[in-house]
């Protein structure tokens, strides 16, 4: 794991879960600017992924792997079943599930930060 790039991982998160809130308030979908940044917020998260991988390969484990690697894929799958589900729904719920999406992305980089931490 490298900490800077999981709390820009969740910077980007939360900005991104508030831009939805209030799409989402003023019952609109996400537009285009929402939607790269979606892809940005992916990028970094398999970029994250891949470190946390190569970290794991050279025989670094958190005390607690099995939460670390449930926490890994979970974080790393989200966006994109998020992204899907959202644009497939055509209602103000759909925005909002993205937003919710992302609020969630920062809370598992926070967690993954603290399980890291129990690395010698």
């Amino acid at each position: 794991m490298i900490d800077p790039l999981a709390i820009g991982i969740a910077a980007v998160a939360v900005a991104l879960g508030l831009a939805g809130l209030v799409l989402a308030g003023l019952d609109r979908r996400p537009g285009k600017p929402v939607l790269q940044g979606i892809l940005v917020l992916q990028l970094l998260l398999l970029a994250q992924a891949a470190v946390a991988v190569a970290r794991l390969l050279q025989g670094d484990r958190p005390e607690e792997f099995g939460a670390f690697a449930g926490y890994l894929i979970v974080s790393a799958l989200l966006v994109p079943g998020g992204a899907v589900w959202s644009l497939e729904e055509k209602s103000r719920y759909g925005t909002l599930i993205l937003a919710v999406v992302c609020l969630v992305v920062a809370v598992l980089q926070q967690r993954l930060l603290g399980l890291w931490a129990t690395v010698d």
